[in-house]
């Protein structure tokens, strides 16, 4: 007779399961150099961030989702870090913008103290 899982217990078993994947992936990382572990750093950040995410949203999960992680014949964790370095990145862009905004906003503070002239053409004072 074949009793099959109910849904809370399939989601703890996932639980247990991207645990012992984290757990696996810091020791990994632990075993590896200073270098090394520098140069994972994106990746330590990802495996983290994406394990907090699953956890967050275990809740919502359905139970097709949830069998689907489980039937998984790989790292789960290494899987969605590997599909979302497939993603195009516009952290990058985002943080462009965002220097550059504020490099215009300093330059605006400190454009009084440095004699320039403003929008209107009339110099600012110089500081005595």
């Amino acid at each position: 007779m074949v009793i099959s899982m109910d849904l809370k217990e399939l989601k703890d078993l996932l639980l247990k399961r991207l645990h012992i994947e984290l757990q696996l992936f810091k020791d990994s990382i632990l075993r590896q150099s200073k270098e090394e572990i520098y140069k994972s750093s994106y990746k330590i950040e990802v495996f983290v961030n994406s394990y907090e995410i699953l956890l967050e949203d275990m809740e919502k999960l359905d139970e097709d989702t949830v069998r689907g992680l489980l039937y998984q014949n790989f790292g789960i964790l290494d899987f969605l870090y590997q599909e979302w370095l497939t993603r195009e990145d516009c952290v990058f862009d985002e943080l462009k913008a965002y220097i550059s905004g504020e490099l215009g906003i300093i330059a605006k503070i400190n454009a009084p103290a440095c004699g320039k002239e403003g929008a209107d053409g009339t110099e600012f004072n110089k500081a005595a």
